[in-house]
C-alpha cells in the first residue's frame, strides 16, 4: 500500500491500481489451476469442474472485493451443456457474506438466452489471448451495478477453452482508490482504454463519464504525447490511465 507519510503522487495512484490489478489476476490463476484436470479429460462435465469451494471461499471472506467469481465456457467444451456459467455471487445481509450460484439460461433455444461469447469480458480475451479489464459497466447479467469485470483466457492444451474472471463493484474500488486519490495535490482521474472515468478525486467527473479525444492508446503504448490538458500515468498490467492536470 502507498506510504501516505509522504509526498503522494500520481505514480501512487497508478501503483495502487497496478496491486490491485496483480491481486485480482492471482485469483483468476487459482481458479484456472482448479480447471486444469477436470478439463483436460476426454468427455468433460459440469459435475467435475470442482471450482465451487474455491469460489464460495472467496466471495465468503467478509474481506473480499469480489462480487462474483467462476468460469466460463466455450462453446462445445463440456461435454453435456454446449453453453455454460460456473459463476456465483455474493450478496451482504445482515453483515453477512451470502453466496449463490448465478443461474443463468445456457439453453441457445430458450426466449431467455444472451450469448456470453458476444460479450467484451469474452471476447477480447478469445481475441487477444490475453487478460482483459472490462468496465465500469453496469451489469445486468450479475450484479445489476457498476462493475469491472477482470478476465483471462482459459487455455487447455493449447486450445481456449473460455474465461476465468471476477467481479468487483466500482463501488468499493473507488471507495478504496479514493484514499489514496485524495492525497494527492491535484486532482486525479482514472481512465480506461476508452477514456471512460473508472475514479476520479474531483467530482466534476463521475464513473462512466467519457472523456472524449483522448489519446490514450497512445498514453498505454506508452508513447511520449504532449497534450494540452492532461499528463497520464500508465497503470501496469491494466488498460487504465491516472490522468493529472497540466
Amino acid at each position: 500500500m502507498t506510504d501516505m507519510t509522504t509526498t503522494t503522487t500520481a505514480t501512487d495512484v497508478a501503483g495502487w491500481v497496478s496491486d490491485f490489478g496483480r491481486w485480482a489476476f492471482d485469483q483468476l490463476d487459482g481458479i484456472a489451476g482448479l480447471l486444469e484436470g477436470p478439463l483436460a479429460t476426454a468427455t468433460p462435465r459440469r459435475a467435475d469442474l470442482g471450482i465451487e469451494q474455491g469460489c464460495r471461499d472467496l466471495l465468503a471472506d467478509s474481506q473480499t472485493p469480489v462480487a462474483g467469481a467462476g468460469a466460463v465456457f466455450a462453446p462445445d467444451v463440456l461435454s453435456d451443456a454446449p453453453y455454460w456459467l460456473e459463476w456465483w455471487t455474493v450478496e451482504s445481509r445482515g453483515g453477512v457474506n451470502v453466496v449463490t450460484k448465478l443461474a443463468a439460461e445456457t439453453d441457445p433455444r430458450a426466449i431467455g438466452f444472451r450469448d456470453y461469447t458476444e460479450l467484451p469480458w469474452y471476447t477480447k480475451p478469445f481475441e487477444s489471448g490475453q487478460r482483459h479489464v472490462t468496465g465500469p459497466y453496469v451489469d445486468y447479467l450479475c450484479t445489476d451495478q457498476y462493475t469491472l469485470t477482470f478476465t483471462q483466457p482459459l487455455v487447455v492444451a493449447g486450445t481456449f477453452a473460455g474465461v476465468v474472471g471476477v467481479d468487483v463493484l466500482v463501488a468499493w474500488f473507488e471507495e478504496h482508490l479514493l484514499d489514496v486519490m485524495e492525497a494527492v495535490d491535484r486532482t486525479c482521474i482514472l481512465v480506461n482504454a476508452a477514456g471512460r472515468v473508472v475514479t476520479s478525486s474531483d467530482p466534476t467527473w463521475v464513473t462512466g463519464d467519457l472523456l472524449r479525444g483522448l489519446p490514450v492508446d497512445a498514453w498505454l503504448r506508452g508513447d511520449v504525447v504532449d497534450h494540452p490538458e492532461w499528463t497520464a500515468t500508465r497503470c501496469d498490467g491494466l488498460p487504465f490511465v491516472v490522468l493529472t492536470p497540466c
